[in-house]
């Protein structure tokens, strides 16, 4: 199948079996400019049918790390939280494996504002795979 047949398919696909893709990962490509210099990278949000996931952004590794738990187990409590000053809100942190320092989850591409390797706020994101 040609490869621009299958996100429609795939959405056809998440239609016609309702809820039960409501717990399927998707993977985000991102493409953000820095000066001259255009970067690509895959993200992915969400979890599969058996387990679910956070997404965090490294600024030491500058890589995306993700925390992952089994749906039967308890999510994974946060290790700290933190009062961000300028908004007034509690931020919770969680430790992510690959990470030294405990993170902020982004919950979704959408709140993403600042492409974390470039710092494009005008970054484009597109789904690319629906993963289950």
């Amino acid at each position: 199948m040609p490869h621009r047949l299958l996100m429609p398919v795939l959405v056809l696909v998440g239609l016609l079996a309702g809820p039960s893709l409501a717990t399927a990962a998707n993977i985000y490509q991102v493409t953000g400019n820095d000066g001259d210099k255009t970067v690509t990278y895959e993200v992915t949000f969400g979890g599969g049918k058996l387990f679910d996931q956070m997404t965090a952004f490294d600024p030491e590794t500058k890589k995306f790390v993700y925390l992952q738990w089994k749906r039967t187990d308890e999510k994974p409590a946060p290790v700290m939280k933190v009062w961000d000053h300028r908004m007034g809100e509690t931020i919770l942190l969680y430790k992510f494996p690959d990470a030294k320092n405990p993170l902020p989850v982004i919950p979704s591409v959408d709140a993403m504002k600042v492409c974390p390797l470039t710092g494009d706020k005008n970054f484009k994101a597109k789904l690319h795979i629906i993963a289950d």
